[in-house]
């Protein structure tokens, strides 16, 4: 019996041993970074910045891969289901993340995942053509008051169409949604002339704003970006509009696994050619991770849920 449990602690400590070398060994294959909206909107290009600055720091392949459809559920749930060890991540966002699982049924919630950390920022805007007849959020509103206008989003569930409602019931109109795949599809909308506005964020819209076919009318915060451009606050709209991009593993991730990629990130976070990256995209860079991100995630999920609840009544 002695020699049984002897023989069993030995093979337990040889499994620990090895369990250590993999995971000290990682990365050693691709990592696949879903994106669940399409290419082109303001996830795909952040999560490609971040996974080629990775890649370079790393030494393996970061593979990002479009997993699109059910507003952000499909891609999503792919990967709530698949296996805890790091090689499979998700850049997540406010509308796949927190929105879509208080405002619709979903096989997932905050808690089917590993927080891993958080790259940027974005702040929600309000864009027209250039050659639109409202040069101004006041003109903008009185517009819309006057007679319905269409508003770009990226789905009747989307954080852009939340965010989007609670801007125009302060301010006093209701736009009519057309509802695409992402924020990068309305601005071609807008731009075309098929709609009259678009809720987008910086990465979408920057793009058209530089070349001159768009004018953003009113953002969450202001932006060296954009010289002389309101926010909502100045026409006393009361919230915090913003976007945010982040990474997060399948729950049951190895610490050890999040340790290396929140080490590698805050590294290649400070590389000047990354940071003007994001830069020229119009995101702020906001990296953060950790215990107190969790938290302040985990409270603005729960006041999220409020609205949610606010909404079925």
């Amino acid at each position: 019996m002695k020699s049984f449990k002897k023989t069993l602690a030995t093979l337990a400590a040889a499994l620990t041993v090895a369990s250590g070398s993999v995971l000290a060994a990682y990365p050693e294959k691709p990592i696949n970074v879903i994106v669940p909206w399409d290419a082109g909107g303001d996830s795909d290009l952040t999560t490609r910045i971040w996974a080629d600055a990775m890649e370079k720091e790393l030494g393996v392949p970061f593979v990002v891969i479009n997993k699109t459809g059910g507003n952000g559920i499909i891609g999503t749930m792919f990967v709530a289901k698949a296996k805890s060890d790091g090689y499979t991540l998700i850049n997540a966002g406010l509308s796949n993340m927190f929105v879509t699982p208080n405002f619709s049924k979903t096989p997932y919630n905050l808690e089917s995942f590993t927080p891993v950390l958080k790259i940027t920022s974005a702040p929600l805007g309000i864009v027209v053509a250039k050659d639109s007849p409202y040069k101004t959020f006041d003109e903008f509103v009185a517009g819309a008051q006057s007679k319905t206008l269409t508003m770009g989003s990226w789905g009747a569930s989307s954080s852009g169409t939340v965010l989007g409602n609670i801007i125009a019931t302060q301010a006093g109109y209701a736009p009519k949604y057309v509802h695409g795949q992402s924020t990068a599809e309305s601005m071609v909308s807008v731009v075309g002339g098929h709609i009259d506005s678009a809720i987008a964020f910086p990465p979408a819209f920057s793009p058209h704003v530089k070349a001159d076919r768009a004018r953003v009318l009113v953002m969450n915060q202001k932006m060296d970006t954009f010289p002389g451009v309101p926010t909502f606050a100045d026409y006393g709209i009361k919230g915090n509009f913003e976007a945010w991009s982040a990474i997060f593993a399948p729950k049951g991730v190895p610490d050890e696994v999040v340790e290396k990629l929140v080490e590698a990130s805050a590294k290649v976070m400070q590389d000047p050619k990354v940071l003007e990256a994001f830069n020229n995209m119009g995101t702020v860079v906001d990296f953060r991770h950790g215990p107190d991100w969790i938290a302040d995630m985990k409270g603005t999920y729960s006041l999220m849920k409020d609205e949610a609840d606010k909404a079925r009544k």
